[in-house]
């Protein structure tokens, strides 16, 4: 039974198998599964056929850099794992490990079947990883059971406002001193020059680039400069679209000025909204927990979001907690869900 790589000759047969799979699946979607499996060596689709000639199964994978302890790791995230056999899901999971045997796996997010399989096999969960809401009366991420339950939760008595009425919210001395700036395309000195989180993603400006490419043709990324007294201290990427903002990927050199260049570049894109617009972003580090909170946004309750390791990552101090990671929602494909389309705005 051959696992062969996705390529773009291979979508009607990945369409026939997507339709015998419930809810709202991304695979569905050719301009999205053609660019993020079939653009970059590192990011693949691998496709588990049948003796008919039919795919029972997939499961994507993207090598990622990420940075801990000034040392860089590879690790591998996991996506779109479906089966339509007992067995296939487990013959995929091999296969993808052997691809990459000097990296270990990565899991943010997931369905519950795949988190228990995860836990059936052992996979180190690290706690503290929360999803934290702005305007959310509905789940922004299609198909996530955890996810619906924690969007309910947390909103139901949370009064809904234009994102706009939250700029008095900004204190005039942070103000002051922090301002965004969107940029057009991805210029080298965006990246910081140093930084004071304990892991990380280890973003080179051509990954950034490709992952959120400004000008993809299915989603809407918007890069925005963060300036500190006007020198570059960081950027934010927002994933924009009518139906919701999502804090895609970002890095600085402060937490805090990081923090607050998030919610001012969430100003920036909500500023001419005529009605409430929901907002999501993650994060497990504290302090920028508090500017969030007290900005007007508002913790899931229940459980922390899956964030799992299949071994200790090399340089990666899991025992130590993720109170100082930098932890961004849009990895993997998390943010590539439908409705897929750009902005009508």
């Amino acid at each position: 039974m051959p696992i062969v790589e996705y390529t773009s000759e291979r979508f009607p047969d990945l369409r026939e198998m997507v339709a015998k799979v419930p809810g709202v699946v991304n695979l569905a979607h050719q301009p999205f599964v053609d660019y993020y499996y079939g653009t970059r060596e590192f990011s693949k689709l691998f496709l588990y056929y049948s003796e008919d000639g039919k795919i029972i199964g997939t499961l994507g994978r993207e090598l990622v850099r990420f940075e801990s302890a000034s040392q860089q790791c590879v690790l591998r995230i996991a996506s779109n794992w479906y089966s339509l056999r007992r067995g296939v899901g487990g013959e995929l999971y091999e296969h993808s490990a052997r691809s990459c045997p000097e990296g270990t796996g990565l899991m943010f997010s997931g369905s519950q079947d795949t988190l228990a399989i995860l836990h059936h096999r052992n996979w180190i969960f690290m706690p503290g990883v929360r999803g934290y809401f702005l305007n959310h009366p509905r789940p922004a991420y299609v198909g996530e059971s955890w996810w619906k339950g924690a969007a309910k939760s947390a909103l139901r008595h949370v009064e809904q406002k234009r994102i706009g009425s939250y700029a008095a919210r900004i204190p005039r001395h942070i103000s002051a001193a922090i301002a965004v700036r969107e940029e057009t395309f991805y210029a080298a000195d965006l990246l910081p020059n140093s930084n004071p989180f304990a892991f990380r993603l280890a973003s080179s400006i051509e990954y950034l680039s490709w992952r959120y490419s400004l000008s993809l043709s299915f989603i809407r990324y918007r890069l925005f400069r963060i300036l500190a007294h006007e020198i570059t201290v960081g950027y934010v990427i927002l994933s924009d679209s009518s139906e919701k903002i999502i804090v895609a990927q970002c890095d600085g050199e402060d937490s805090a000025a990081l923090a607050c260049g998030i919610l001012l570049s969430i100003l920036e894109v909500g500023r001419e909204d005529a009605e409430a617009r929901p907002v999501f972003l993650t994060t497990s580090h504290p302090q920028m927990q508090q500017i969030f909170e007290d900005f007007g946004f508002h913790k899931a309750s229940g459980e922390d979001l899956p964030f799992a390791f299949r071994t200790c990552p090399s340089h990666v101090d899991v025992t130590s907690g993720t109170a100082n990671w930098l932890v961004n929602f849009d990895w993997g494909d998390n943010g590539m869900r439908a409705p897929f389309h750009p902005s009508p705005r």
